[in-house]
Order: C-alpha cells, then structure tokens, then sequence
C-alpha cells in the first residue's frame, strides 16, 4: 500500500471569498503611500511632519528659548512630532512590505495569479468612505480624550502650545484608528489566505515564514508607538491613569495584528497534522499486518521510517516561526522596555541641555 504525505485536502477560497478579500484593488491607495510616493526619498514624509510639528510647538510658545519650558510640554512635543512622523512613515512602509509578504508566497497559494495580484493590490488600498469614517472616529475619541480624560479643552484655551499638544492629541488618534484599520483588515486577509487559500506541508513550513513577517512587521509600529510614550512622562512623578490609555489601546491593537494573520494558518496546519498522522497510523496499520510465519514484520525498515515519520510530523512546530521571527520579536518587545526604563535619564538629559 502506497503513503503520501500530500495535503492538499481543504476547501478553497470561494468565488465570493476572494471577492471579499479583493474589494479593496479598486480603491485608492492609501494617502501615507500616495505621499511617500510623491516625496520619493524614504523617511522624508515622516521627517516634514516631525519638524513641521516641533516648529509649530516652538511658534506656539512664543518662539523664545526652549529652555523657558516646562520639562513635561517639552516631553509632550517630542513625542507628539515623533509619533506622528513614524506613523505616517510606517503607515505606508508597513502595507508596502506585506505585498512583498504575498509574492514570496505566491508558489504556495492555492490561487489564480489574477487573483493573487487583486489582493496584493488590496493591502495598500483604502477605501475613501473608509478613511473619512475612520478618521472621524479617531477624532472623536482624541476630543473625548482631551475633554474628559486629560487636562479639558477650557482649561487649555489661555496657552496655544497647551492646545497644539491637545491638537497633536486627536490627530494621533486619528492616525492610529485609520492605520489600525487598515492593519487588521490586512491581517484578515492573511488570515483567511492561511485558512483556506494555502498548501500546507507540515515539514516544510518554512516556505509559509511570510506569514509570520507579516504578522510580526506591524508590532513594529505599535512597539515604536509604546517606546514613544516615556516622553509624554517627562518632568511628572509618574505614570498617571489617563496616561496610560495610549500604551493600553496600542498593546491592544499590536496584540490583534500578531494574533489575525496566523490564526487561519494555525487552524490549516492543526487540520494538516491530524491528517498526515492519520495517513501514516493506517500505513503502519498495513505494515504490522504484513507479517512472516514468525510474526516479524515483512519490511522492518518501512516500518521504522513510518514510526520516525510519525514522530516528526507530531513534534513539528505550529506556527512557522523561526528563531530569527523569535529573534526580531523580542527586539520589538526590548524597544519599549529599554525606554521606559531610560525615563530619568532622559529628564537628566533634557535639564542639563536646557
């Protein structure tokens, strides 16, 4: 009796499905993409907002010297011109990157190529009713962040850098809630291409690493994000609760799109296994059947090869991550750590410079 380890068994992406997954190919691209595009040389966009936002902060104070400053709005201005500048960085080079995640993936999806170039397409597009709706959101949620859980619009109104930073406020949120969006519909794309779109060998996964590059690349942004947020702390006692509502909704978000990507694909490889060991115990069924006048297997050495196969199918990994994902994902974890830990160095910094 002939053993295969072919796995292909699994039900493909439906018509409708991949008319889902692909809505997105006819929609603009995404404006962060539009933009770097336009600006041509990689960090520009970020850097023009960056500085844009610093050089507003300092008219705002009256463009006298920094050091006349409190410690804790200067921190604010930092953050806020970095923050902005990496998300409109990352908004873009983060999408841009994955489409390169779906062409290595190419050979293992089940898929037309047509197909598989609509949904490239779909990662860096958005739909424009989508942005408004989302940027609307982001905007309401950093005015209700100002009003309500910081220090209030009334109490703002006598001291134009304490409203810009309120200002830099809603636009973050903004910008988080539409590139947010924009990640998790991307990392349900993945995930549905992992469930049903994918051919699974369980001791080759590494052909399907792409899935967890693009699962990892945007914690990138959410860990850069995080490694921000010391700054806001600066010349402050410590961490207070309205603080803290940034780092907790963008831990949130950096758990949903490490999670989304490799969902389907962890459910299509569980299914792979538990068929492949069920192929090789009904070859190692036929092989201890097959037997001599003395009981001894006919073909102890298949036998054993189907017994060591067996093994190594069971202890295969569930998830194709290598040590280098590991690797790169604990460098994205350190980022964070490193600078909040760094916090009194930074306030002893910023004093002895100013």
């Amino acid at each position: 009796m002939g053993y295969s380890l072919d796995t292909a068994d699994h039900d493909p992406l439906a018509p409708e499905a991949l008319q889902r997954l692909g809505a997105r190919a006819d929609a603009p691209v995404f404006w962060p993409l539009r933009l770097q595009n336009r600006l041509a040389l990689p960090g520009l966009a970020g850097g023009i907002v960056a500085i844009a936002f610093l050089l507003l902060a300092w008219a705002a104070a009256g463009g006298g010297h920094i050091a006349a400053l409190p410690t804790a709005q200067v921190g604010e201005a930092l953050f806020f011109a970095l923050s902005l500048g990496l998300i409109v960085e990352l908004a873009a080079l983060i999408p841009r990157s994955a489409q390169g995640d779906l062409d290595a993936l190419a050979s293992e999806l089940t898929l037309d190529p047509t197909d598989i170039e609509r949904l490239k397409a779909s990662l860096i597009r958005y739909q424009p009713g989508d942005v408004a709706v989302n940027a609307a959101i982001g905007l309401a949620i950093g005015v209700l962040h100002v009003a309500l859980l910081g220090s209030g619009w009334a109490t703002l109104s006598g001291d134009p850098l304490a409203i810009l930073l309120g200002f830099g406020t809603v636009a973050l949120w903004s910008m988080m809630v539409q590139t947010g969006t924009l990640f998790v519909a991307n990392a349900r794309l993945f995930a549905r291409l992992g469930r049903s779109g994918v051919r699974v060998e369980i001791l080759v996964l590494d052909r399907l690493r792409p899935f967890a590059s693009a699962a990892l690349r945007p914690m990138l942004l959410v860990m850069v994000l995080l490694a921000a947020y010391p700054l806001m702390l600066l010349g402050t006692a410590g961490l207070e609760a309205t603080a803290a509502i940034g780092p907790v909704a963008t831990a949130l978000l950096a758990l949903a799109v490490v999670w989304l990507p490799l969902r389907g694909l962890r459910a299509r490889i569980r299914e792979a296994r538990v068929l492949q060991i069920k192929r090789i115990d009904a070859a190692i069924a036929d092989a201890l059947r097959a037997v001599d006048k003395h009981g001894v297997p006919d073909h102890p050495q298949r036998l054993e090869a189907l017994i060591g196969l067996r093994n190594r199918v069971q202890a295969a990994p569930s998830l194709p991550v290598g040590l280098g994902g590991i690797g790169r994902g604990l460098l994205y974890l350190a980022l964070p750590v490193a600078t909040w830990g760094g916090k009194g160095f930074a306030e002893a910094l910023l004093n002895w410079l100013f």
